[in-house]
């Protein structure tokens, strides 16, 4: 019998919403079939209506269908699946000329049953750790000109007013494209999570919230579902008049891990 140790809603959840752009080109999945990992992934579009929302949707088919068969450590896994997305892509783009220049961003997650998490990513989503003292950090770099711009205000060089409105800001250094990746970023360990710790994993239409307005809703003894569902409220009642599309991905850690067998 295989073994399921985290249970949808009240440990992991997953929800989108489109904002005020006209297409949806975020795309999220889990898989919670493998006996001993839980995989979650993340990938929100470029490209344009029906390309950035394809690439998506193939980049995510083709990491999870490439992780559950590929063997190895789960870095390994990670890492291929990785690459064969971005084949993937390359693929599509070859027999679908007008899909050229799509593309996403992109975050895999792999959680095993004693704790241990890894990760591979490339872009600008962010994964964070909530931790259970109440701390929040960002575990995966971002490949974007914000770190950048973030420097130059703390160095005084720039408004934060200025840096925000920044003609460049949503600049990707790397991107899943089909074509070389110019940065990926890996977990250098499996990072051992202890219970009460909190995962969320999002596309970048989160950062219309602050990460204390973030933090102020994870610290709340809710169930994932309803911690994904005020995380995009807060989202929404910001009113933003050029709101992304958002998506939002909560793993709680169990207190006790449940397991129990299932078919």
């Amino acid at each position: 019998m295989a073994k399921q140790f985290l249970i949808i809603d009240q440990h992991y959840a997953g929800q989108r919403i489109q904002g005020k752009r006209a297409y949806q080109e975020d795309d999220f999945g889990f898989d919670n079939s493998q006996p001993h990992d839980f995989l979650m992934v993340l990938a929100d579009g470029l490209g344009g209506h029906y390309g950035g929302a394809y690439a998506s949707n193939c980049a995510i088919q083709a990491f999870m269908d490439d992780y559950r068969t590929t063997t190895g450590t789960v870095s390994q896994r990670l890492q291929h699946a990785l690459y064969q997305a971005s084949y993937q892509l390359a693929l599509e783009t070859k027999v679908k000329p007008e899909l050229h220049g799509m593309g996403c961003t992109f975050v895999g997650v792999a959680l095993n049953d004693e704790e241990q998490l890894e990760w591979v990513s490339v872009g600008d989503s962010p994964l964070w750790l909530y931790d259970n003292a109440g701390r929040l950090h960002r575990l995966n770099a971002d490949h974007s000109i914000k770190p950048f711009l973030q420097e130059q205000v703390q160095r005084g060089l720039l408004t934060p007013e200025a840096a925000a409105r920044h003609p460049e800001r949503n600049m990707l250094f790397s991107a899943l494209t089909g074509g070389p990746m110019e940065l990926v970023d890996t977990s250098p360990t499996p990072l051992e999570l202890l219970p009460g710790d909190c995962l969320l994993l999002a596309s970048d239409g989160l950062f219309t919230l602050s990460e204390e307005e973030i933090t102020m809703i994870l610290q709340q003894d809710l169930l994932a579902k309803e911690l994904v569902q005020q995380l995009l409220v807060a989202v929404e009642d910001k009113l933003r008049w050029d709101q992304d599309n958002t998506t939002v991905l909560v793993v709680k850690i169990p207190n006790q891990l449940e397991l129990f067998d299932h078919s």
